[in-house]
């Protein structure tokens, strides 16, 4: 009687035991959050507003206006993380402007329409530039404020200004000529996690990809030129654009 009643107690342990496992849940691994940190590589572009620049010639000014400009650059960087409210990353940028001669107005004679103006504004830029990421909403959230970062920051580097065959029809070429000069940059803008809405959360293309919609204020001064009667003068060099580029980070 005594064994029988030993092997019904220890038959009982061991379908409470049994149980007991079923009704606890299997042990998760704990979820990593991204953090952020890495390296990125993206490109830049902007629609540009140049403002007049100008040039000497035969003892008169020459200031030119421009159509609207684009520019394009590639870009690389490094993303540091979290770091309490902010999230700092830096970045190399090399790129090429281009903006068309609307109109020469020459000092003492008069505004050379479009249509008598020609030439362009070429520039090489490269920088090194550093930003500030301010993320809406804390790392690992899914929610809508996660789509959105707004950043600041701005770039020191070299530009290359070339006031490519500027001329007048019926005069011919006034200016053909290049200096580089310290440049620098203010920006200020959005990104934009393409990953985190839905349209292209599936795809693996779109993973840790940023797209960057923004504003920028680039300067430049003391450029130096030679007409082709050899008369020197310089020029500043200021521009407005709105920004549009591409991050995809590793």
């Amino acid at each position: 009687m005594k064994k029988l009643l030993l092997a019904a107690l220890v038959s009982t342990s061991l379908v409470s035991v049994a149980a007991a496992a079923d009704l606890t849940p299997p042990m998760q691994p704990p979820s990593v959050v991204d953090n952020g940190v890495g390296f990125y590589i993206g490109s830049l572009s902007s629609v540009s507003f140049l403002k007049h620049t100008d040039f000497d010639i035969a003892g008169l000014n020459v200031d030119t206006k421009y159509d609207t400009g684009f520019y394009s650059a590639i870009r690389g960087g490094y993303n540091f993380g979290s770091m309490g409210f902010v999230t700092p990353r830096v970045e190399l940028e090399v790129g090429y402007g281009t903006a068309s001669v609307d109109e020469h107005r020459v000092g003492g004679i008069g505004t050379f329409a479009s249509i008598n103006s020609y030439g362009d504004a070429n520039t090489i830029q490269g920088f090194v530039n550093g930003y500030l990421d301010i993320p809406l909403a804390p790392a690992g959230d899914t929610g809508m404020l996660s789509v959105f970062t707004p950043y600041v920051g701005g770039g020191v580097g070299a530009m290359n200004l070339k006031l490519r065959k500027q001329g007048i029809g019926g005069v011919g070429t006034l200016m053909d000529d290049n200096n580089t000069a310290f440049a620098y940059h203010l920006d200020a803008g959005v990104g934009i996690n393409l990953q985190s809405i839905p349209m292209f959360s599936g795809s693996s293309l779109f993973e840790k990809t940023t797209l960057d919609i923004g504003y920028r204020y680039t300067a430049a001064d003391n450029f130096d030129f030679k007409a082709i009667d050899n008369s020197s003068s310089s020029t500043d060099f200021r521009s407005n654009a709105v920004t549009f580029g591409l991050r995809k980070q590793f």
